[in-house]
């Protein structure tokens, strides 16, 4: 079983084990499963999301239009969802706006009351008037009331007169936001006026909440501080007191207030605007003294409110304002659609753009090298697309030129594997010699060739021969070389003979090879050596070594010049024949190992020398000189050792 098959196999069995004991309500082993439970489950959630995340966005068009959708349709939401969040807030700036104007307007009318009412100091007791519906109305001389409502002080206020009483007059917002304790301790407004005669004390007695909602449209809740409805909150060092929304029994006013004012039109008319707002400070009407630093007020009202109390009057201005708002709100439609219709537009073609070339690149893969895009695009896509196309082309061109190089690969494989029949691996065997041979082309097929041949029973021909160039050309006369030797040395023993001929057969060729042959008799040791043009033969004899330079003309050469000796083997002797390959090995400098190094090489042998240690030596001597430089043409070396004369 595969690893990732046991992992998942193991994560399951853990899964289910912890839910099982989390279902047997064990009490730790149950919080302790769910935490365990709960780790995995988050983990596989993420894995899973980000697989969706990944195998959705694969595509680069469904990443582009996700990216449009990121950058141009996202962001409409939260801008107006911002604009939602900043309408609220100014429309709960308006609310307290028709709060504080409504109490303003309150603390204006209960001041020109009580400035009224001074009048009827002018007898011993006030003159009785008109009741006013929701002011209590008190006249005060010598600092006594001496008429109006007991439920105001029976003295004057000493701080009306001595520190408030100014203030009452002025609009600022601690005159206008000014409370007082009623009768029943709620929060109520009050307003004095003074003159020589005494003065009149003018409160408000009726539901001030109420009152405030009936002149703002707002409905209007006002608590004290001390509230039991009141929450609360402790952040950092403050304490901050909250409140419900509302309270169950102001729940039936409340409707009855939002109805009275609604034309029966979804939310235009829901009270969907909330907002806090604080007034004070609050004093005890009689004593002046300071209940507390604040109210607390909860407004709420209807977008209908604020669109009525905001907007002009007028008719003809709202339809004006109203309809450039329409006007330029189509204009920003339409430009939008106008984006949109341009990014889909350029998604779509990337996307093709994309598809095509991924399809293409897949049937490259697939191999198909002769597949190309049409190019319409004259953008970068383009650039890529045309870039492909040239790229195709000369990968079907590498891969033509790479099938015809492997076509000539195997040719060439089976024009070296005939080259390597026509040079003998098995040497004839006597008892009276011993051969050692190297042969090593220096391309894939090589130009130089050697054969011992069997004459007779007590003769052997031993022919080396160097075509010139090397490759395949050279291989390939060398083959005819060796054809056409193979025949004449059925026909004649002569060596002269047998070059003439090949020199015809050479010069027909227009190539040249230079070439030794050598004519062995087995019985008596003698070896007669004819060389067309090619380097010495080493004869080596009780550690000396005598070159043999024979003078001559290559066959398919200028002239017909063949240089011949005869040789007399003694036991012991060993001949070697090189081609120039190995005495023109250059080295990094570029020098020749020449054939004063050869020489120097081939001095020295004890007598009793095998073929295989002089071709050794030789081999090892001149790898020495060339280092790590590849060869520049082919080398052969014919070792051979006469032991003796036959039985």
């Amino acid at each position: 079983m595969k690893r990732p098959a046991r992992l998942w196999i193991a994560l399951a069995s853990f899964g289910a084990v912890t839910a099982l004991v989390a279902l047997l309500r064990i009490p730790v082993l149950s919080t302790l499963a769910l935490v365990l439970l709960a780790g995995p489950a988050v983990g596989l959630t993420l894995w899973l999301l980000w697989r969706v995340y990944r195998s959705f966005l694969y595509k680069v068009g469904r990443r582009l239009a996700f990216s449009y959708f990121l950058i141009g349709v996202l962001p409409i939401p939260l801008v107006l969802l911002l604009l939602g969040g900043v309408a609220y807030i100014l429309s709960g700036f308006f609310l307290a706006h028709l709060y504080r104007d409504s109490l303003a307007e309150m603390q204006r009318d209960l001041q020109a009351t009580a400035r009224a009412e001074l009048h009827r100091l002018d007898g011993a007791r006030p003159a009785a008037g008109e009741e006013i519906p929701g002011i209590a109305l008190a006249w005060y001389r010598d600092g006594r009331r001496i008429g109006g409502d007991r439920r105001l002080p029976a003295a004057w206020p000493a701080w009306v007169t001595a520190r408030t009483a100014p203030t009452l007059l002025r609009r600022d917002r601690e005159a206008t936001q000014r409370f007082f304790a009623g009768a029943d301790g709620q929060p109520t407004l009050a307003a004095a006026a003074t003159d020589a005669r005494g003065g009149v004390l003018a409160v408000f007695v009726g539901n001030l909440g109420r009152e405030i909602s009936d002149c703002s449209d707002v409905w209007v809740e006002i608590d004290r501080p001390d509230d039991p409805d009141l929450i609360n909150l402790q952040v950092a060092r403050k304490t901050l007191r909250l409140r419900h929304l509302r309270r169950e029994r102001h729940a039936g006013e409340a409707e009855k207030f939002f109805k009275r004012l609604s034309r029966g039109e979804k939310y235009w008319d829901d009270p969907l605007l909330w907002w806090p707002e604080v007034s004070g400070p609050f004093y005890d009407l009689a004593s002046g003294r300071k209940l507390s630093e604040r109210l607390h007020v909860t407004l709420n009202g209807t977008p209908r409110t604020v669109l009525r109390h905001l907007f002009s009057t007028s008719g003809d201005i709202d339809s004006a304002v109203w309809g450039s708002l329409v006007v330029f709100s189509i204009l920003l439609f339409d430009v939008y659609i106008i984006a949109a219709v341009m990014a889909i537009y350029m998604i779509f073609g990337l996307s093709r753009a994309v598809n095509r070339l991924s399809k293409a690149t897949t049937a490259v893969r697939a191999g198909e090298f002769g597949l190309r895009i049409p190019v319409r695009r004259r953008d970068q896509i383009g650039d890529l697309q045309r870039s492909f196309n040239e790229m195709s082309a000369d990968l079907q061109a590498l891969v033509a030129s790479a099938a015809q190089k492997e076509a000539l690969e195997k040719e060439l494989e089976i024009a070296r594997d005939l080259q390597k029949s026509l040079i003998p691996s098995n040497l004839p065997i006597r008892e009276g010699m011993e051969l050692a041979t190297l042969f090593e082309p220096s391309a894939a097929i090589g130009g130089d060739y050697f054969d011992v041949l069997r004459l007779s029973e007590d003769e052997m021909a031993i022919f080396i021969a160097d075509v010139s160039g090397h490759g395949l050309s050279s291989g390939l006369r060398m083959a005819m070389v060796k054809a056409a030797l193979l025949i004449l040395v059925e026909e004649t023993r002569e060596p002269e003979e047998i070059f003439r001929r090949l020199d015809r057969v050479v010069r027909d060729g227009r190539a040249f090879v230079t070439a030794t042959l050598g004519l062995l008799d087995l019985r008596t040791g003698t070896l007669r050596l004819h060389n067309a043009g090619h380097p010495p033969t080493y004869l080596i004899r009780q550690g000396t070594t005598r070159e043999i330079l024979l003078p001559s003309s290559p066959l398919g050469g200028l002239g017909r010049t063949y240089g011949r000796e005869t040789v007399q083997l003694e036991r012991g002797d060993v001949v070697a024949w090189l081609s120039d390959g190995l005495i023109e090995a250059a080295n990094a400098q570029g020098d020749p190992f020449g054939y004063d190094n050869v020489l120097r090489t081939l001095q020295g042998f004890p007598a009793d020398v095998s073929a295989a240690d002089v071709r050794n030596k030789l081999i090892a001597t001149i790898e020495r000189h060339v280092g790590t430089q590849p060869p520049g043409d082919d080398r052969t070396i014919l070792v051979m050792r006469w032991r003796g004369r036959a039985a």
